[in-house]
């Protein structure tokens, strides 16, 4: 029996919700160097980079092992949210129609954002464990990115000073 699933979680991040949407959406191959213990490779197989219909695949490391994942994205660049279909590698293996969604939303005073990662599967029965560690994984990703940010926006104001 197919049991669904959805867990979600909640990062605050000091850069903006168009920052952290510029990285991971925009230029998710430069995650390899950002956080180069978790992620070590992405590869754009159709579309545009950054485009909704786009097929994409991610390399990286969860829980000790080296895995990867193959997606399709479907993006709202206004809302600073994609929705990730995964369609092959590790997770498939084990879930079905699995959805990853990130909103990076603006905090209200304008100071930074808050990364909210939701996804939402079908498992095949109640003993397989809810993917809370791949949740974990990515808002350490999420903290790793804004940290980048941060060090790029302070080194750029002290090379003006």
């Amino acid at each position: 029996m197919v049991v669904k699933g959805k867990i979600e979680d909640k990062v605050e991040i000091k850069s903006s919700a168009q920052e952290f949407h510029d990285v991971f959406n925009g230029k998710p191959h430069h995650l390899a160097n950002i956080t180069p213990e978790k992620m070590h490779g992405f590869t754009l197989h159709s579309g545009e980079l950054g485009s909704s219909g786009s097929i994409v695949e991610f390399h990286y490391t969860h829980e000790g092992v080296k895995k990867f994942t193959k997606l399709h994205i479907e993006v709202d660049d206004g809302k600073h949210r994609v929705d990730y279909k995964i369609i092959g590698g590790n997770f498939s293996e084990e879930y079905s129609n699995f959805h990853t969604i990130y909103d990076a939303i603006p905090n209200p005073d304008g100071e930074g954002a808050v990364v909210h990662w939701i996804f939402e599967y079908e498992k095949p029965d109640e003993n397989t464990p809810d993917p809370t560690s791949l949740l974990e994984y990515l808002c350490g990703v999420s903290k790793d990115i804004d940290a980048h940010i941060q060090e790029e926006a302070a080194a750029a104001a002290a090379a003006t000073n």
